[in-house]
């Protein structure tokens, strides 16, 4: 079967096959920089840019964590300046394959971790930007590799990458379609995470601070001084077992989707075949996940809401509310406030295996603060349930958006 030389959606007006090209044909440099004598010693709160892996995304040269180099240093390093509509991707490390288009004019310069493609005349870089980007381009970087015990690129596995490439309008008009989809999808990304941080922002201002019995931020109509209770007064554990296999659906917590499905979050199946032996957790009840992250330094506490049962590894600490409103504790399980309490009872210094070592009877020990008054507690429960409901549809608009980018990236290049 002969190779398809035409994309399968195309912009009318644009006859003939596509031309098959190697970057090293229609680039005229292909390099790299290094890192400045002294390492990072020589990097400066300001100057001129030096572009690392850190700094490159996809379609995007991220200034946040910038090092930046003096015009001496930058001189000795003037091989590796780079220039307005040169292409840089990154070759070693976890971010290997990512890449963006230099869109500015001022000064700066990459180290060795990041290429220079720069393309020719009859090249558009948003073009070559794309087609690395693309499925095509990664599984082509993935095949290339050639770092040993490290992944990595070298400058002639880059000048061998092979792409179709149309005439050079043609070239242009895919570039500004995916720049305005981009253009988009970064607009949606801004407005997610500004309700993120607004939302982060109630959760301080709308839960008593330490020491205090009231919020800062109130419904009004309310007055009275929130209580202190233990979460073991509030709520009851769950130690119910899936001895019947009520459910074969084994659960995980992500602290960013909530209670999920193992075998999609994971993409393939972790959990062991035999689920009896662990919790039958039910819609609307909780599990605390002991394992730690970065960004999650106490774990996280979830309600299950995405179906109406699941099985859980007994690592967990599973229970449901009896006093206190759900979506409230959910709330409250979303701020910080209950860090403090946890961090308390954990045993110090001991963490096993990503597990903090914190024992059922300790959790339901700690201690929070909650409204007298029930309504109070809904009011706050349905107006973070609310803005929950913005965000979550705000991401599956992204996530859509993001897939439908992924299917044209598919459908209009070769």
């Amino acid at each position: 079967m002969k190779n398809k030389r035409t994309p399968d959606i195309r912009f009318p007006g644009f006859p003939g096959d596509w031309e098959q090209c190697n970057l090293g044909n229609i680039s005229t440099k292909i390099g790299s920089g290094k890192t400045p004598k002294g390492g990072n010693q020589n990097y400066k709160s300001e100057g001129i840019p030096l572009l690392r892996s850190q700094n490159i995304f996809n379609n995007k040269v991220n200034f946040n964590d910038v090092a930046y180099i003096t015009p001496e240093i930058d001189e000795d390093m003037a091989n590796s300046r780079v220039q307005k509509g040169d292409v840089l991707l990154n070759i070693t490390g976890a971010s290997i394959g990512r890449s963006a288009v230099y869109k500015l004019n001022h000064k700066a310069n990459v180290n060795q971790h990041v290429s220079i493609i720069r393309p020719s005349s009859e090249v558009n870089p948003y073009f070559i930007q794309l087609n690395i980007a693309s499925e095509k381009g990664q599984k082509q970087i993935e095949l290339n590799q050639a770092g040993g015990g490290r992944e990595g690129l070298n400058f002639q596995q880059i000048a061998k990458m092979a792409f179709y490439f149309p005439n050079l309008v043609e070239q242009g008009k895919i570039g500004d379609f995916f720049i305005q989809l981009d253009n988009i999808i970064a607009l949606l990304q801004q407005e997610l995470t500004t309700l993120k941080q607004t939302k982060q922002g109630f959760l301080q201002k709308m839960f008593p601070k330490e020491g205090e019995f009231v919020p800062e931020v109130r419904f009004p109509g309310f007055t009275e001084d929130w209580e202190r209770c233990k979460l073991g007064e509030i709520v009851e554990r769950i130690t119910r077992k899936n001895k019947d296999l009520e459910s074969t659906l084994p659960l995980t917590i992500s602290a960013q989707f909530g209670l999920i499905d193992q075998n999609t979050f994971f993409k393939k199946q972790v959990a062991s075949k035999d689920v009896s032996g662990y919790y039958l957790l039910k819609k609307g009840e909780f599990a605390y996940n002991k394992s730690y992250s970065n960004d999650f330094p106490w774990g996280a506490v979830k309600r299950l809401d995405k179906y109406d049962m699941g099985a859980l590894s007994t690592l967990y600490i599973t229970f449901r509310p009896t006093k206190v409103n759900s979506d409230f504790l959910v709330s409250y399980y979303d701020s910080n406030d209950w860090h403090k309490e946890v961090s308390m009872r954990a045993a110090e210094g001991a963490r096993n295996h990503g597990l903090l070592n914190i024992s059922a009877q300790d959790f339901f020990e700690t201690e929070l603060k909650i409204p007298k008054e029930n309504n109070e507690q809904e009011k706050i429960g349905a107006f973070f349930k609310q803005l929950d409901d913005i965000i979550a549809l705000h991401q599956r608009e992204l996530d859509a958006l993001k897939e439908t980018k992924k299917a044209f990236l598919q459908k209009m290049f070769v």
